[in-house]
């Protein structure tokens, strides 16, 4: 028996990283012919790469996930991996107003698990609790 979080932080990305390439061509095609010839290719070059690093960050942001299964933790933000047996983890939490639960580990590490939203609301604290009850059953806190 494991958790495994919700698919809502890659949906969130995905839809924001289409929308705004969306609203960048739809901007672009509805500005008079004289303003878009006005546009040179650096600067055009430009605006293509600040979308696709938004883009990038936002792909980072979807791929955030926590699974948890009976050898650990596993939780990946972003672009980054993080494999934890039971017994190295000491807590779980939500601190006030945090958009994600923090981990922490025994030796001290902290670790924001962004495939958590507190905006998933009940499924969140259901994780938050499933988390923390694994972590006491392998002796933690």
């Amino acid at each position: 028996e494991g958790v495994e979080t919700s698919d809502h932080t890659r949906a969130v990305g995905v839809v924001a990283g289409v929308c705004l390439w969306v609203l960048f061509f739809a901007v672009a095609l509805t500005l008079p012919a004289e303003v878009r010839a006005g546009f040179t290719v650096l600067q055009t070059g430009t605006l293509v790469l600040l979308l696709l690093v938004v883009d990038a960050v936002l792909w980072g942001i979807g791929r955030s996930r926590v699974v948890a299964d009976d050898a650990g933790i596993h939780v990946r933000n972003g672009y980054r991996t993080h494999h934890l047996a039971w017994t190295d983890v000491l807590d779980v939490a939500y601190a006030r107003g945090a958009p994600w639960p923090t981990l922490v580990t025994r030796d001290d590490r902290r670790s924001m698990m962004v495939g958590i939203p507190s905006s998933d609301g009940p499924g969140a604290r259901d994780a938050v609790w499933y988390l923390r009850e694994r972590i006491l059953e392998a002796g933690g806190r």
